[in-house]
């Protein structure tokens, strides 16, 4: 195709706040139109670019998708998008390798107009800083050494385990706060959205030791989304790809140099599993479970197969979390009855963004549909821990109870995150089967969930480390004790040529 004939092309910046998103259509000589997207946003302008391109484009698709870094607020928009192709079969976001391929010149020619663009509104010096050029030349000069100073790798480390091995179960909230608490308790609200599990962690180990200033986690950039979540609390690292990179969303490779908790697990005579009520497959999950544990996956499909549900039933994501409870607990018993040591990992749903889904169960209590998923949600997972706290099992068995990452609803945050609360995500080990070293309370990044529960199930090894996550039950500070939130936020987006090697492709260090 000849730049020439591509006769027209139209730039539109959308409105997304602080982040950055552009469109761009152009024409080919045979007046086909072809859509650009150069960023995305953060995860809650998802939305609002689907909603744009179906009603300025009149269409689903997106033919080219263009991530210029990794920072949340450039790629957190192509997760959404991802998402609601997978519930919404119109949407289409298809990065193309075949008629784009070849109109390379053309495409350059329209990037070179957006630059230019750029450069008329914010001047050439302002430019280098609008497009973050400063940010990634610098990221790739001077690359993240926060794998040299702090990384261990799991795998090299000595593990013991007790005589009789604990089990494990391991519920994911999702988007669970300690937002929703009340101030009493370190939370925004005069009156706890989750008072179940607010007596739960009152009750339990949260390592806050009474000072709910700090109770809870954080969940670093590259550890923010459900996938990224799930790899995080299990390996001590983040999820972190170059640009255009899907390897870890192969059937072969997904980080195969991390060894994770499912690993440590397998390798000791455990049984693993994980339910969830949507498809596994999404964002790579079941790869990732597959590669690292060899687990059971139970999940959308497996409960059409199962018979628990019928074929066409579909839900939200898949079906909800009030029948997600009950198929837990019949698994469970199942996993119980064989005698073998098993770890059980659930994913909740209901409380995603964007305001949740308010299952026949959820009370109208305080007059917005997200206030009440999220108290119901509570309830639902509050009896799930009280129905293991009757079974003959449970004296051996220790239960995690971590939000995967921050809600993602930023309307419904508006207010919260304007006041300077500082959010984290909600955590708390019921029934460890040790107590820590230190009374002192602790701050606590995802990272550190991974050793820390190996450490609950009774398991003692040589290093108070693994991956990044430092053990809690002993007086190692953290990560981020060490070096502050922001820092490791940064180190961990940044490029790291320790973990690229050794992590994202698993090179041997031979």
């Amino acid at each position: 195709m000849n730049c020439m004939n591509a006769t027209k092309h139209e730039i539109d910046m959308l409105g997304v706040g602080a982040a950055d998103a552009l469109l761009v259509r152009f024409f080919d000589e045979n007046d086909k139109a072809y859509i650009i997207l150069v960023d995305a946003g953060n995860y809650c302008n998802g939305e609002t670019i689907a909603k744009f391109v179906k009603e300025r484009y009149n269409t689903f698709q997106i033919d080219l998708a263009i991530c210029t870094h990794c920072d949340d607020d450039h790629f957190g928009g192509f997760i959404f998008l991802l998402e609601d192709m997978k519930n919404n079969p119109q949407t289409s976001v298809d990065i193309k390798n075949g008629d784009l391929q070849h109109k390379t010149n053309c495409i350059l020619t329209v990037i070179s107009s957006i630059c230019c663009l750029i450069v008329y509104v914010f001047g050439i010096t302002d430019c280098i800083y609008a497009v973050g050029i400063d940010e990634y030349w610098y990221n790739v000069m001077h690359p993240s050494n926060i794998y040299e100073k702090y990384y261990v790798d799991p795998s090299s480390v000595n593990y013991t385990f007790p005589e009789t091995k604990r089990n494990l179960v391991y519920i994911f909230m999702e988007s669970m706060e300690t937002t929703y608490e009340d101030t009493a308790h370190g939370g925004y609200f005069e009156e706890s959205l989750i008072p179940e599990l607010t007596e739960l962690s009152e009750n339990n180990l949260t390592f806050t030791n009474g000072d709910y200033s700090n109770n809870g986690f954080y969940a670093p950039a590259m550890s923010g989304w459900t996938a990224a979540a799930l790899v995080g609390q299990t390996s001590g690292v983040p999820l972190n790809t170059p640009a255009g990179a899907n390897a870890y969303l192969s059937d072969k490779s997904f980080l195969p140099g991390a060894y994770t908790l499912g690993d440590l697990l397998e390798d000791n005579g455990y049984q693993n599993e994980i339910l969830l009520g949507s498809d596994a497959k999404f964002g790579g999950r079941e790869y990732y479970f597959n590669l690292h544990g060899n687990y059971k996956i139970v999940d959308y499909d497996s409960a059409v197969e199962n018979g628990w549900i019928d074929k066409d039933y579909y839900v939200w994501w898949g079906y909800e979390d009030l029948k997600l409870f009950e198929y837990a607990k019949y698994e469970l018993t199942n996993l119980a009855a064989s005698g073998q040591p098993f770890n059980f990992n659930m994913l909740t749903a209901d409380t995603h963004f964007v305001g949740g889904y308010p299952c026949e169960e959820c009370e109208d209590l305080y007059g917005d549909q997200y206030s009440n998923v999220i108290r119901c949600s509570s309830k639902h997972v509050t009896e799930l821990v009280q129905w293991i706290q009757q079974q003959d099992w449970y004296a051996n068995t220790t239960i995690v109870l971590a939000g995967d990452h921050k809600s993602m609803d930023n309307d419904w945050f508006k207010n919260i995150e304007d006041s300077g609360y500082d959010r984290k995500v909600y955590y708390t080990i019921v029934n460890p089967a040790i107590s820590p070293e230190t009374q002192n309370s602790r701050t606590v990044s995802t990272y550190d969930l991974y050793p820390t529960t190996v450490a609950s199930l009774g398991i003692t090894f040589d290093s108070s480390r693994l991956g990044l996550g430092t053990n809690l039950f002993t007086d190692t500070p953290t990560v981020v004790e060490e070096i502050g939130y922001k820092k490791l936020n940064k180190q961990t987006m940044m490029h790291s040529n320790y973990y690229d090697k050794y992590i994202l492709y698993g090179k041997s260090k031979e």
